[in-house]
């Protein structure tokens, strides 16, 4: 198993416990996400979670508050996350995002993503060779993250395709 996938699962659950202390009455759901959440993939120490908000919660209340913990307003460069608000934070050696949103839709995607990279190794290559390309400087994080973003897109089709959706 992958060494770091233990870490950043034990801050994982730290960190969402912290966020469950402070937002037990807007948070419905947290879902560990992103390359730190796959066994099987070799990742980086930023841990991503997203928070699934109650619907009438707008992001702008909450705001003040993370701020206030010290958590850090991330500007994000992702088209996908363009609409969400994500607050960066520190657990241990572990660089923590929280993506907040409400769209039942968007999250159904991530995860789906998700599962899809865990169960096709094919994916599962290509997105840790695409990864290696940002990891080594190959590509720029503008570049990145607009491959990532085809990446997924084109595997969210294809499963869509084979009515795995």
């Amino acid at each position: 198993m992958n060494e770091y996938y233990k870490i950043a699962k034990s801050h994982y659950m730290e960190a969402s416990m912290q966020m469950l202390e402070h937002f037990k009455k807007n948070v419905i759901e947290l879902h560990h996400i992103g390359s730190t959440s796959i066994k099987k993939l070799n990742s980086s120490k930023g841990i991503d979670v997203l928070v699934i908000l109650k619907t009438v919660t707008e992001v702008s209340e909450l705001e003040d508050i993370l701020i206030a913990e010290g958590y850090e307003v991330v500007s994000v460069n992702n088209s996908f996350f363009k609409e969400e608000s994500v607050f960066y934070g520190q657990f241990g050696d572990c660089d923590v995002n929280f993506i907040f949103m409400s769209d039942r839709d968007k999250k159904s995607e991530i995860l789906l993503c998700k599962d899809l990279l865990m169960e096709n190794d094919e994916y599962l290559q290509d997105f840790q060779a695409l990864k290696q390309l940002h990891n080594e400087s190959i590509i720029d994080n503008d570049e990145y993250q607009q491959r990532k973003t085809e990446f997924f897109s084109s595997i969210l089709k294809e499963a869509k395709d084979l009515n795995i959706v």
